[in-house]
């Protein structure tokens, strides 16, 4: 397979913006649906298919399809953890496009996104530094038990994010997005990888993945659409941009073999740089709760005083 860094990174920064401008248009869509939302409560059925008749929500779609077109091609010329993690860059689009609903204390919001972006960067730096193409064959027989894993810990996130605490419940279901956005990056980058040296179309293996490629970005778009439903844009694009780039290069070291240039003492650093990372979506999670002046959870009414939207 040729590889072209350079160009599958530029294609990668290409994607972050159309991924950002694609979450702002959406986000706009679906809050139009639930208004204030208060309770958190997830989108119901009925107001999903609203949506459908929504054209800014269809404007997100087709932005999300260059997004996507954007990240397939960039795999397809490089490992999936140096495209993957290129992917923050959307985080940071994302606060500058959301900038008027930042809130007095624009600091509070500003300093996480910094600490974020400066401390994934500098994960993508020695990813990059290390990453190469895994020098054995592929056996699609892990990827797929790993896809089965990835797949109950993202449910695991969508149970906390229909009934977990209110204030995290936007985080819950972003990350839960994130987990199947970092699994379609990792499944797409396999198939390449084992298309390059097998006949792909006679492992029945191969017609599971494909199923579970489609499954998992519809799943992914669900959870993602919930997770505007229940706080800010900039929010969902911090866990999906921070999350999916640690579940892409698990993968790809763990099951793709692309982490073999990689020490224990430059893992070690991976692992405090993924901390700080995903420490700074918390926090900025926090912050955008205090700047929209939400209420806390202690304020809130309990779940049997609020109605389950859709029921």
């Amino acid at each position: 397979m040729r590889h072209n860094i350079p160009l599958a990174v530029v294609l990668a920064v290409v994607g972050s913006f159309c991924f950002a401008l694609a979450a702002t248009v959406q986000h706009s869509a679906v809050r139009g649906q639930v208004d204030e939302n208060q309770a958190k409560r997830r989108l119901s059925f009925g107001q999903i298919l609203r949506l459908l008749r929504d054209g800014r929500w269809w404007l997100g779609i087709g932005l999300m399809g260059v997004s996507l077109a954007c990240q397939v091609l960039g795999l397809s010329m490089a490992p999936v953890s140096v495209v993957q993690p290129v992917g923050l860059l959307a985080f940071l689009w994302s606060v500058v496009l959301s900038h008027r609903t930042l809130g007095q204390d624009k600091w509070a919001v500003i300093r996480p996104t910094v600490l974020t972006v400066v401390a994934t960067a500098a994960f993508v730096l020695v990813v990059s530094a290390h990453a190469a193409p895994p020098s054995r064959e592929l056996d699609l027989v892990p990827v797929l038990i790993a896809a089965g894993v990835v797949y109950a810990v993202a449910a695991a996130f969508a149970l906390l994010g229909s009934h977990g605490v209110r204030q995290w419940r936007c985080l819950f279901w972003a990350s839960g997005g994130a987990l199947f956005y970092g699994l379609e990056a990792a499944l797409v980058r396999s198939l390449f990888e084992y298309a390059a040296g097998h006949v792909w179309w006679q492992s029945p293996i191969v017609w599971v993945i494909i199923p579970a490629l489609m499954v998992g970005s519809g799943l992914a778009g669900l959870l993602i659409q919930q997770g505007y439903a229940t706080g800010p844009a900039n929010v969902v694009v911090a866990s999906m941009t921070v999350t999916s780039p640690v579940i892409a290069v698990l993968f790809g070291v763990a099951v793709l073999g692309e982490g073999r240039l990689l020490t224990w003492p430059w893992a070690l650093v991976l692992i405090a740089l993924g901390a700080v990372a995903v420490g700074g979506v918390v926090t900025l999670a926090r912050a955008k709760q205090a700047a929209l002046g939400a209420p806390s959870a202690s304020d809130e009414p309990s779940e049997q005083d609020v109605p389950v939207a859709g029921q």
